[in-house]
């Protein structure tokens, strides 16, 4: 049986919209099949009697070693994968919040976890140019080196690893992050491209989920769907499963985020 994890912190109150959203069409797709979900957050009542296949776990005591004393918050994205991995019997995916499931997800993710592991889109190849030549002793796979010409990323919206082969990679992933930041390298992205090279150097082929899973992590898509997702809220404030319900043109979006500009409500 598959873990599906998400992680809601902090005091956006779009997060835990965005998160039943995603959660919903998640259920959805899997039907009566048997699935696992765990919340990574700091406001568990938010997610208390959720859904009988949603449990919770409480990372406020947690998050400041998480993120490093907050130096970098994504930081709690491989930890939180880690956390489940260490426990779980089958498959853990970590999904970000802003992300919908579409058809055909279910299918992929296995097809993905039966031979490697699965992300996000492939985003292109030397991700960190400023990286070039810095090299990390890594715990599990030794002295790792940073190649432009090999490395590449992809987006970490979704992970998905194996217990039984890739907890030493995640676990390289977050001594990468670790040694990026120690040479004062903070890039925004520096998680992404530590789990795709930690997947890379491990050997583990990583399949790309973009055909089956929408990140709407563009800001102004975002801002568009917060608007939405809100209007849904007050009209079914119940949680319940069911397909995606929002369609986003890219008209229709550009019209909203013109709109906003003047009225400035997201």
């Amino acid at each position: 049986m598959l873990t599906f994890l998400y992680i809601d912190y902090g005091k956006s109150p779009y997060i835990a919209l965005e998160l039943k959203y995603s959660l919903s069409t998640l259920i959805y797709e899997y039907g009566s099949s048997p699935l696992r979900v765990v919340i990574y957050t700091d406001q568990p009542e938010t997610y208390r009697n959720l859904d009988e296949r949603v449990s919770v776990r409480d990372v406020s005591r947690s998050f400041a070693g998480m993120t490093r004393g907050g130096a970098y918050a994504h930081r709690i994205k491989p930890c939180a994968l880690l956390d489940a991995l260490r426990t779980a019997e089958g498959g853990c995916v970590l999904l970000d919040s802003d992300s919908y499931i579409l058809p055909g997800f279910a299918a992929a993710i296995d097809a993905a976890l039966a031979i490697g592991a699965a992300m996000d889109l492939y985003e292109g190849r030397d991700p960190y140019p400023e990286a070039a030549g810095l090299a990390v002793d890594l715990p599990n796979f030794g002295r790792y080196v940073y190649d432009p010409s090999q490395a590449v990323m992809f987006n970490s919206g979704l992970v998905a690893a194996d217990p039984k082969r890739h907890i030493a990679v995640v676990e390289d992933a977050i001594a990468l992050i670790d040694a990026w930041l120690d040479h004062g390298m903070n890039l925004f992205k520096i998680e992404q491209i530590a789990i795709s090279e930690s997947f890379r150097v491990h050997g583990a082929a990583v399949a790309p989920m973009n055909a089956c899973f929408l990140h709407y992590c563009r800001r102004s898509l975002k801002r568009y769907m917060h608007w939405r997702l809100e209007r849904i809220e007050r009209r079914q404030p119940e949680f319940r499963a069911g397909p995606p319900r929002i369609k986003h043109p890219r008209g229709r979006v550009r019209l909203f985020n013109y709109v906003n500009r003047i009225f400035k409500r997201y």
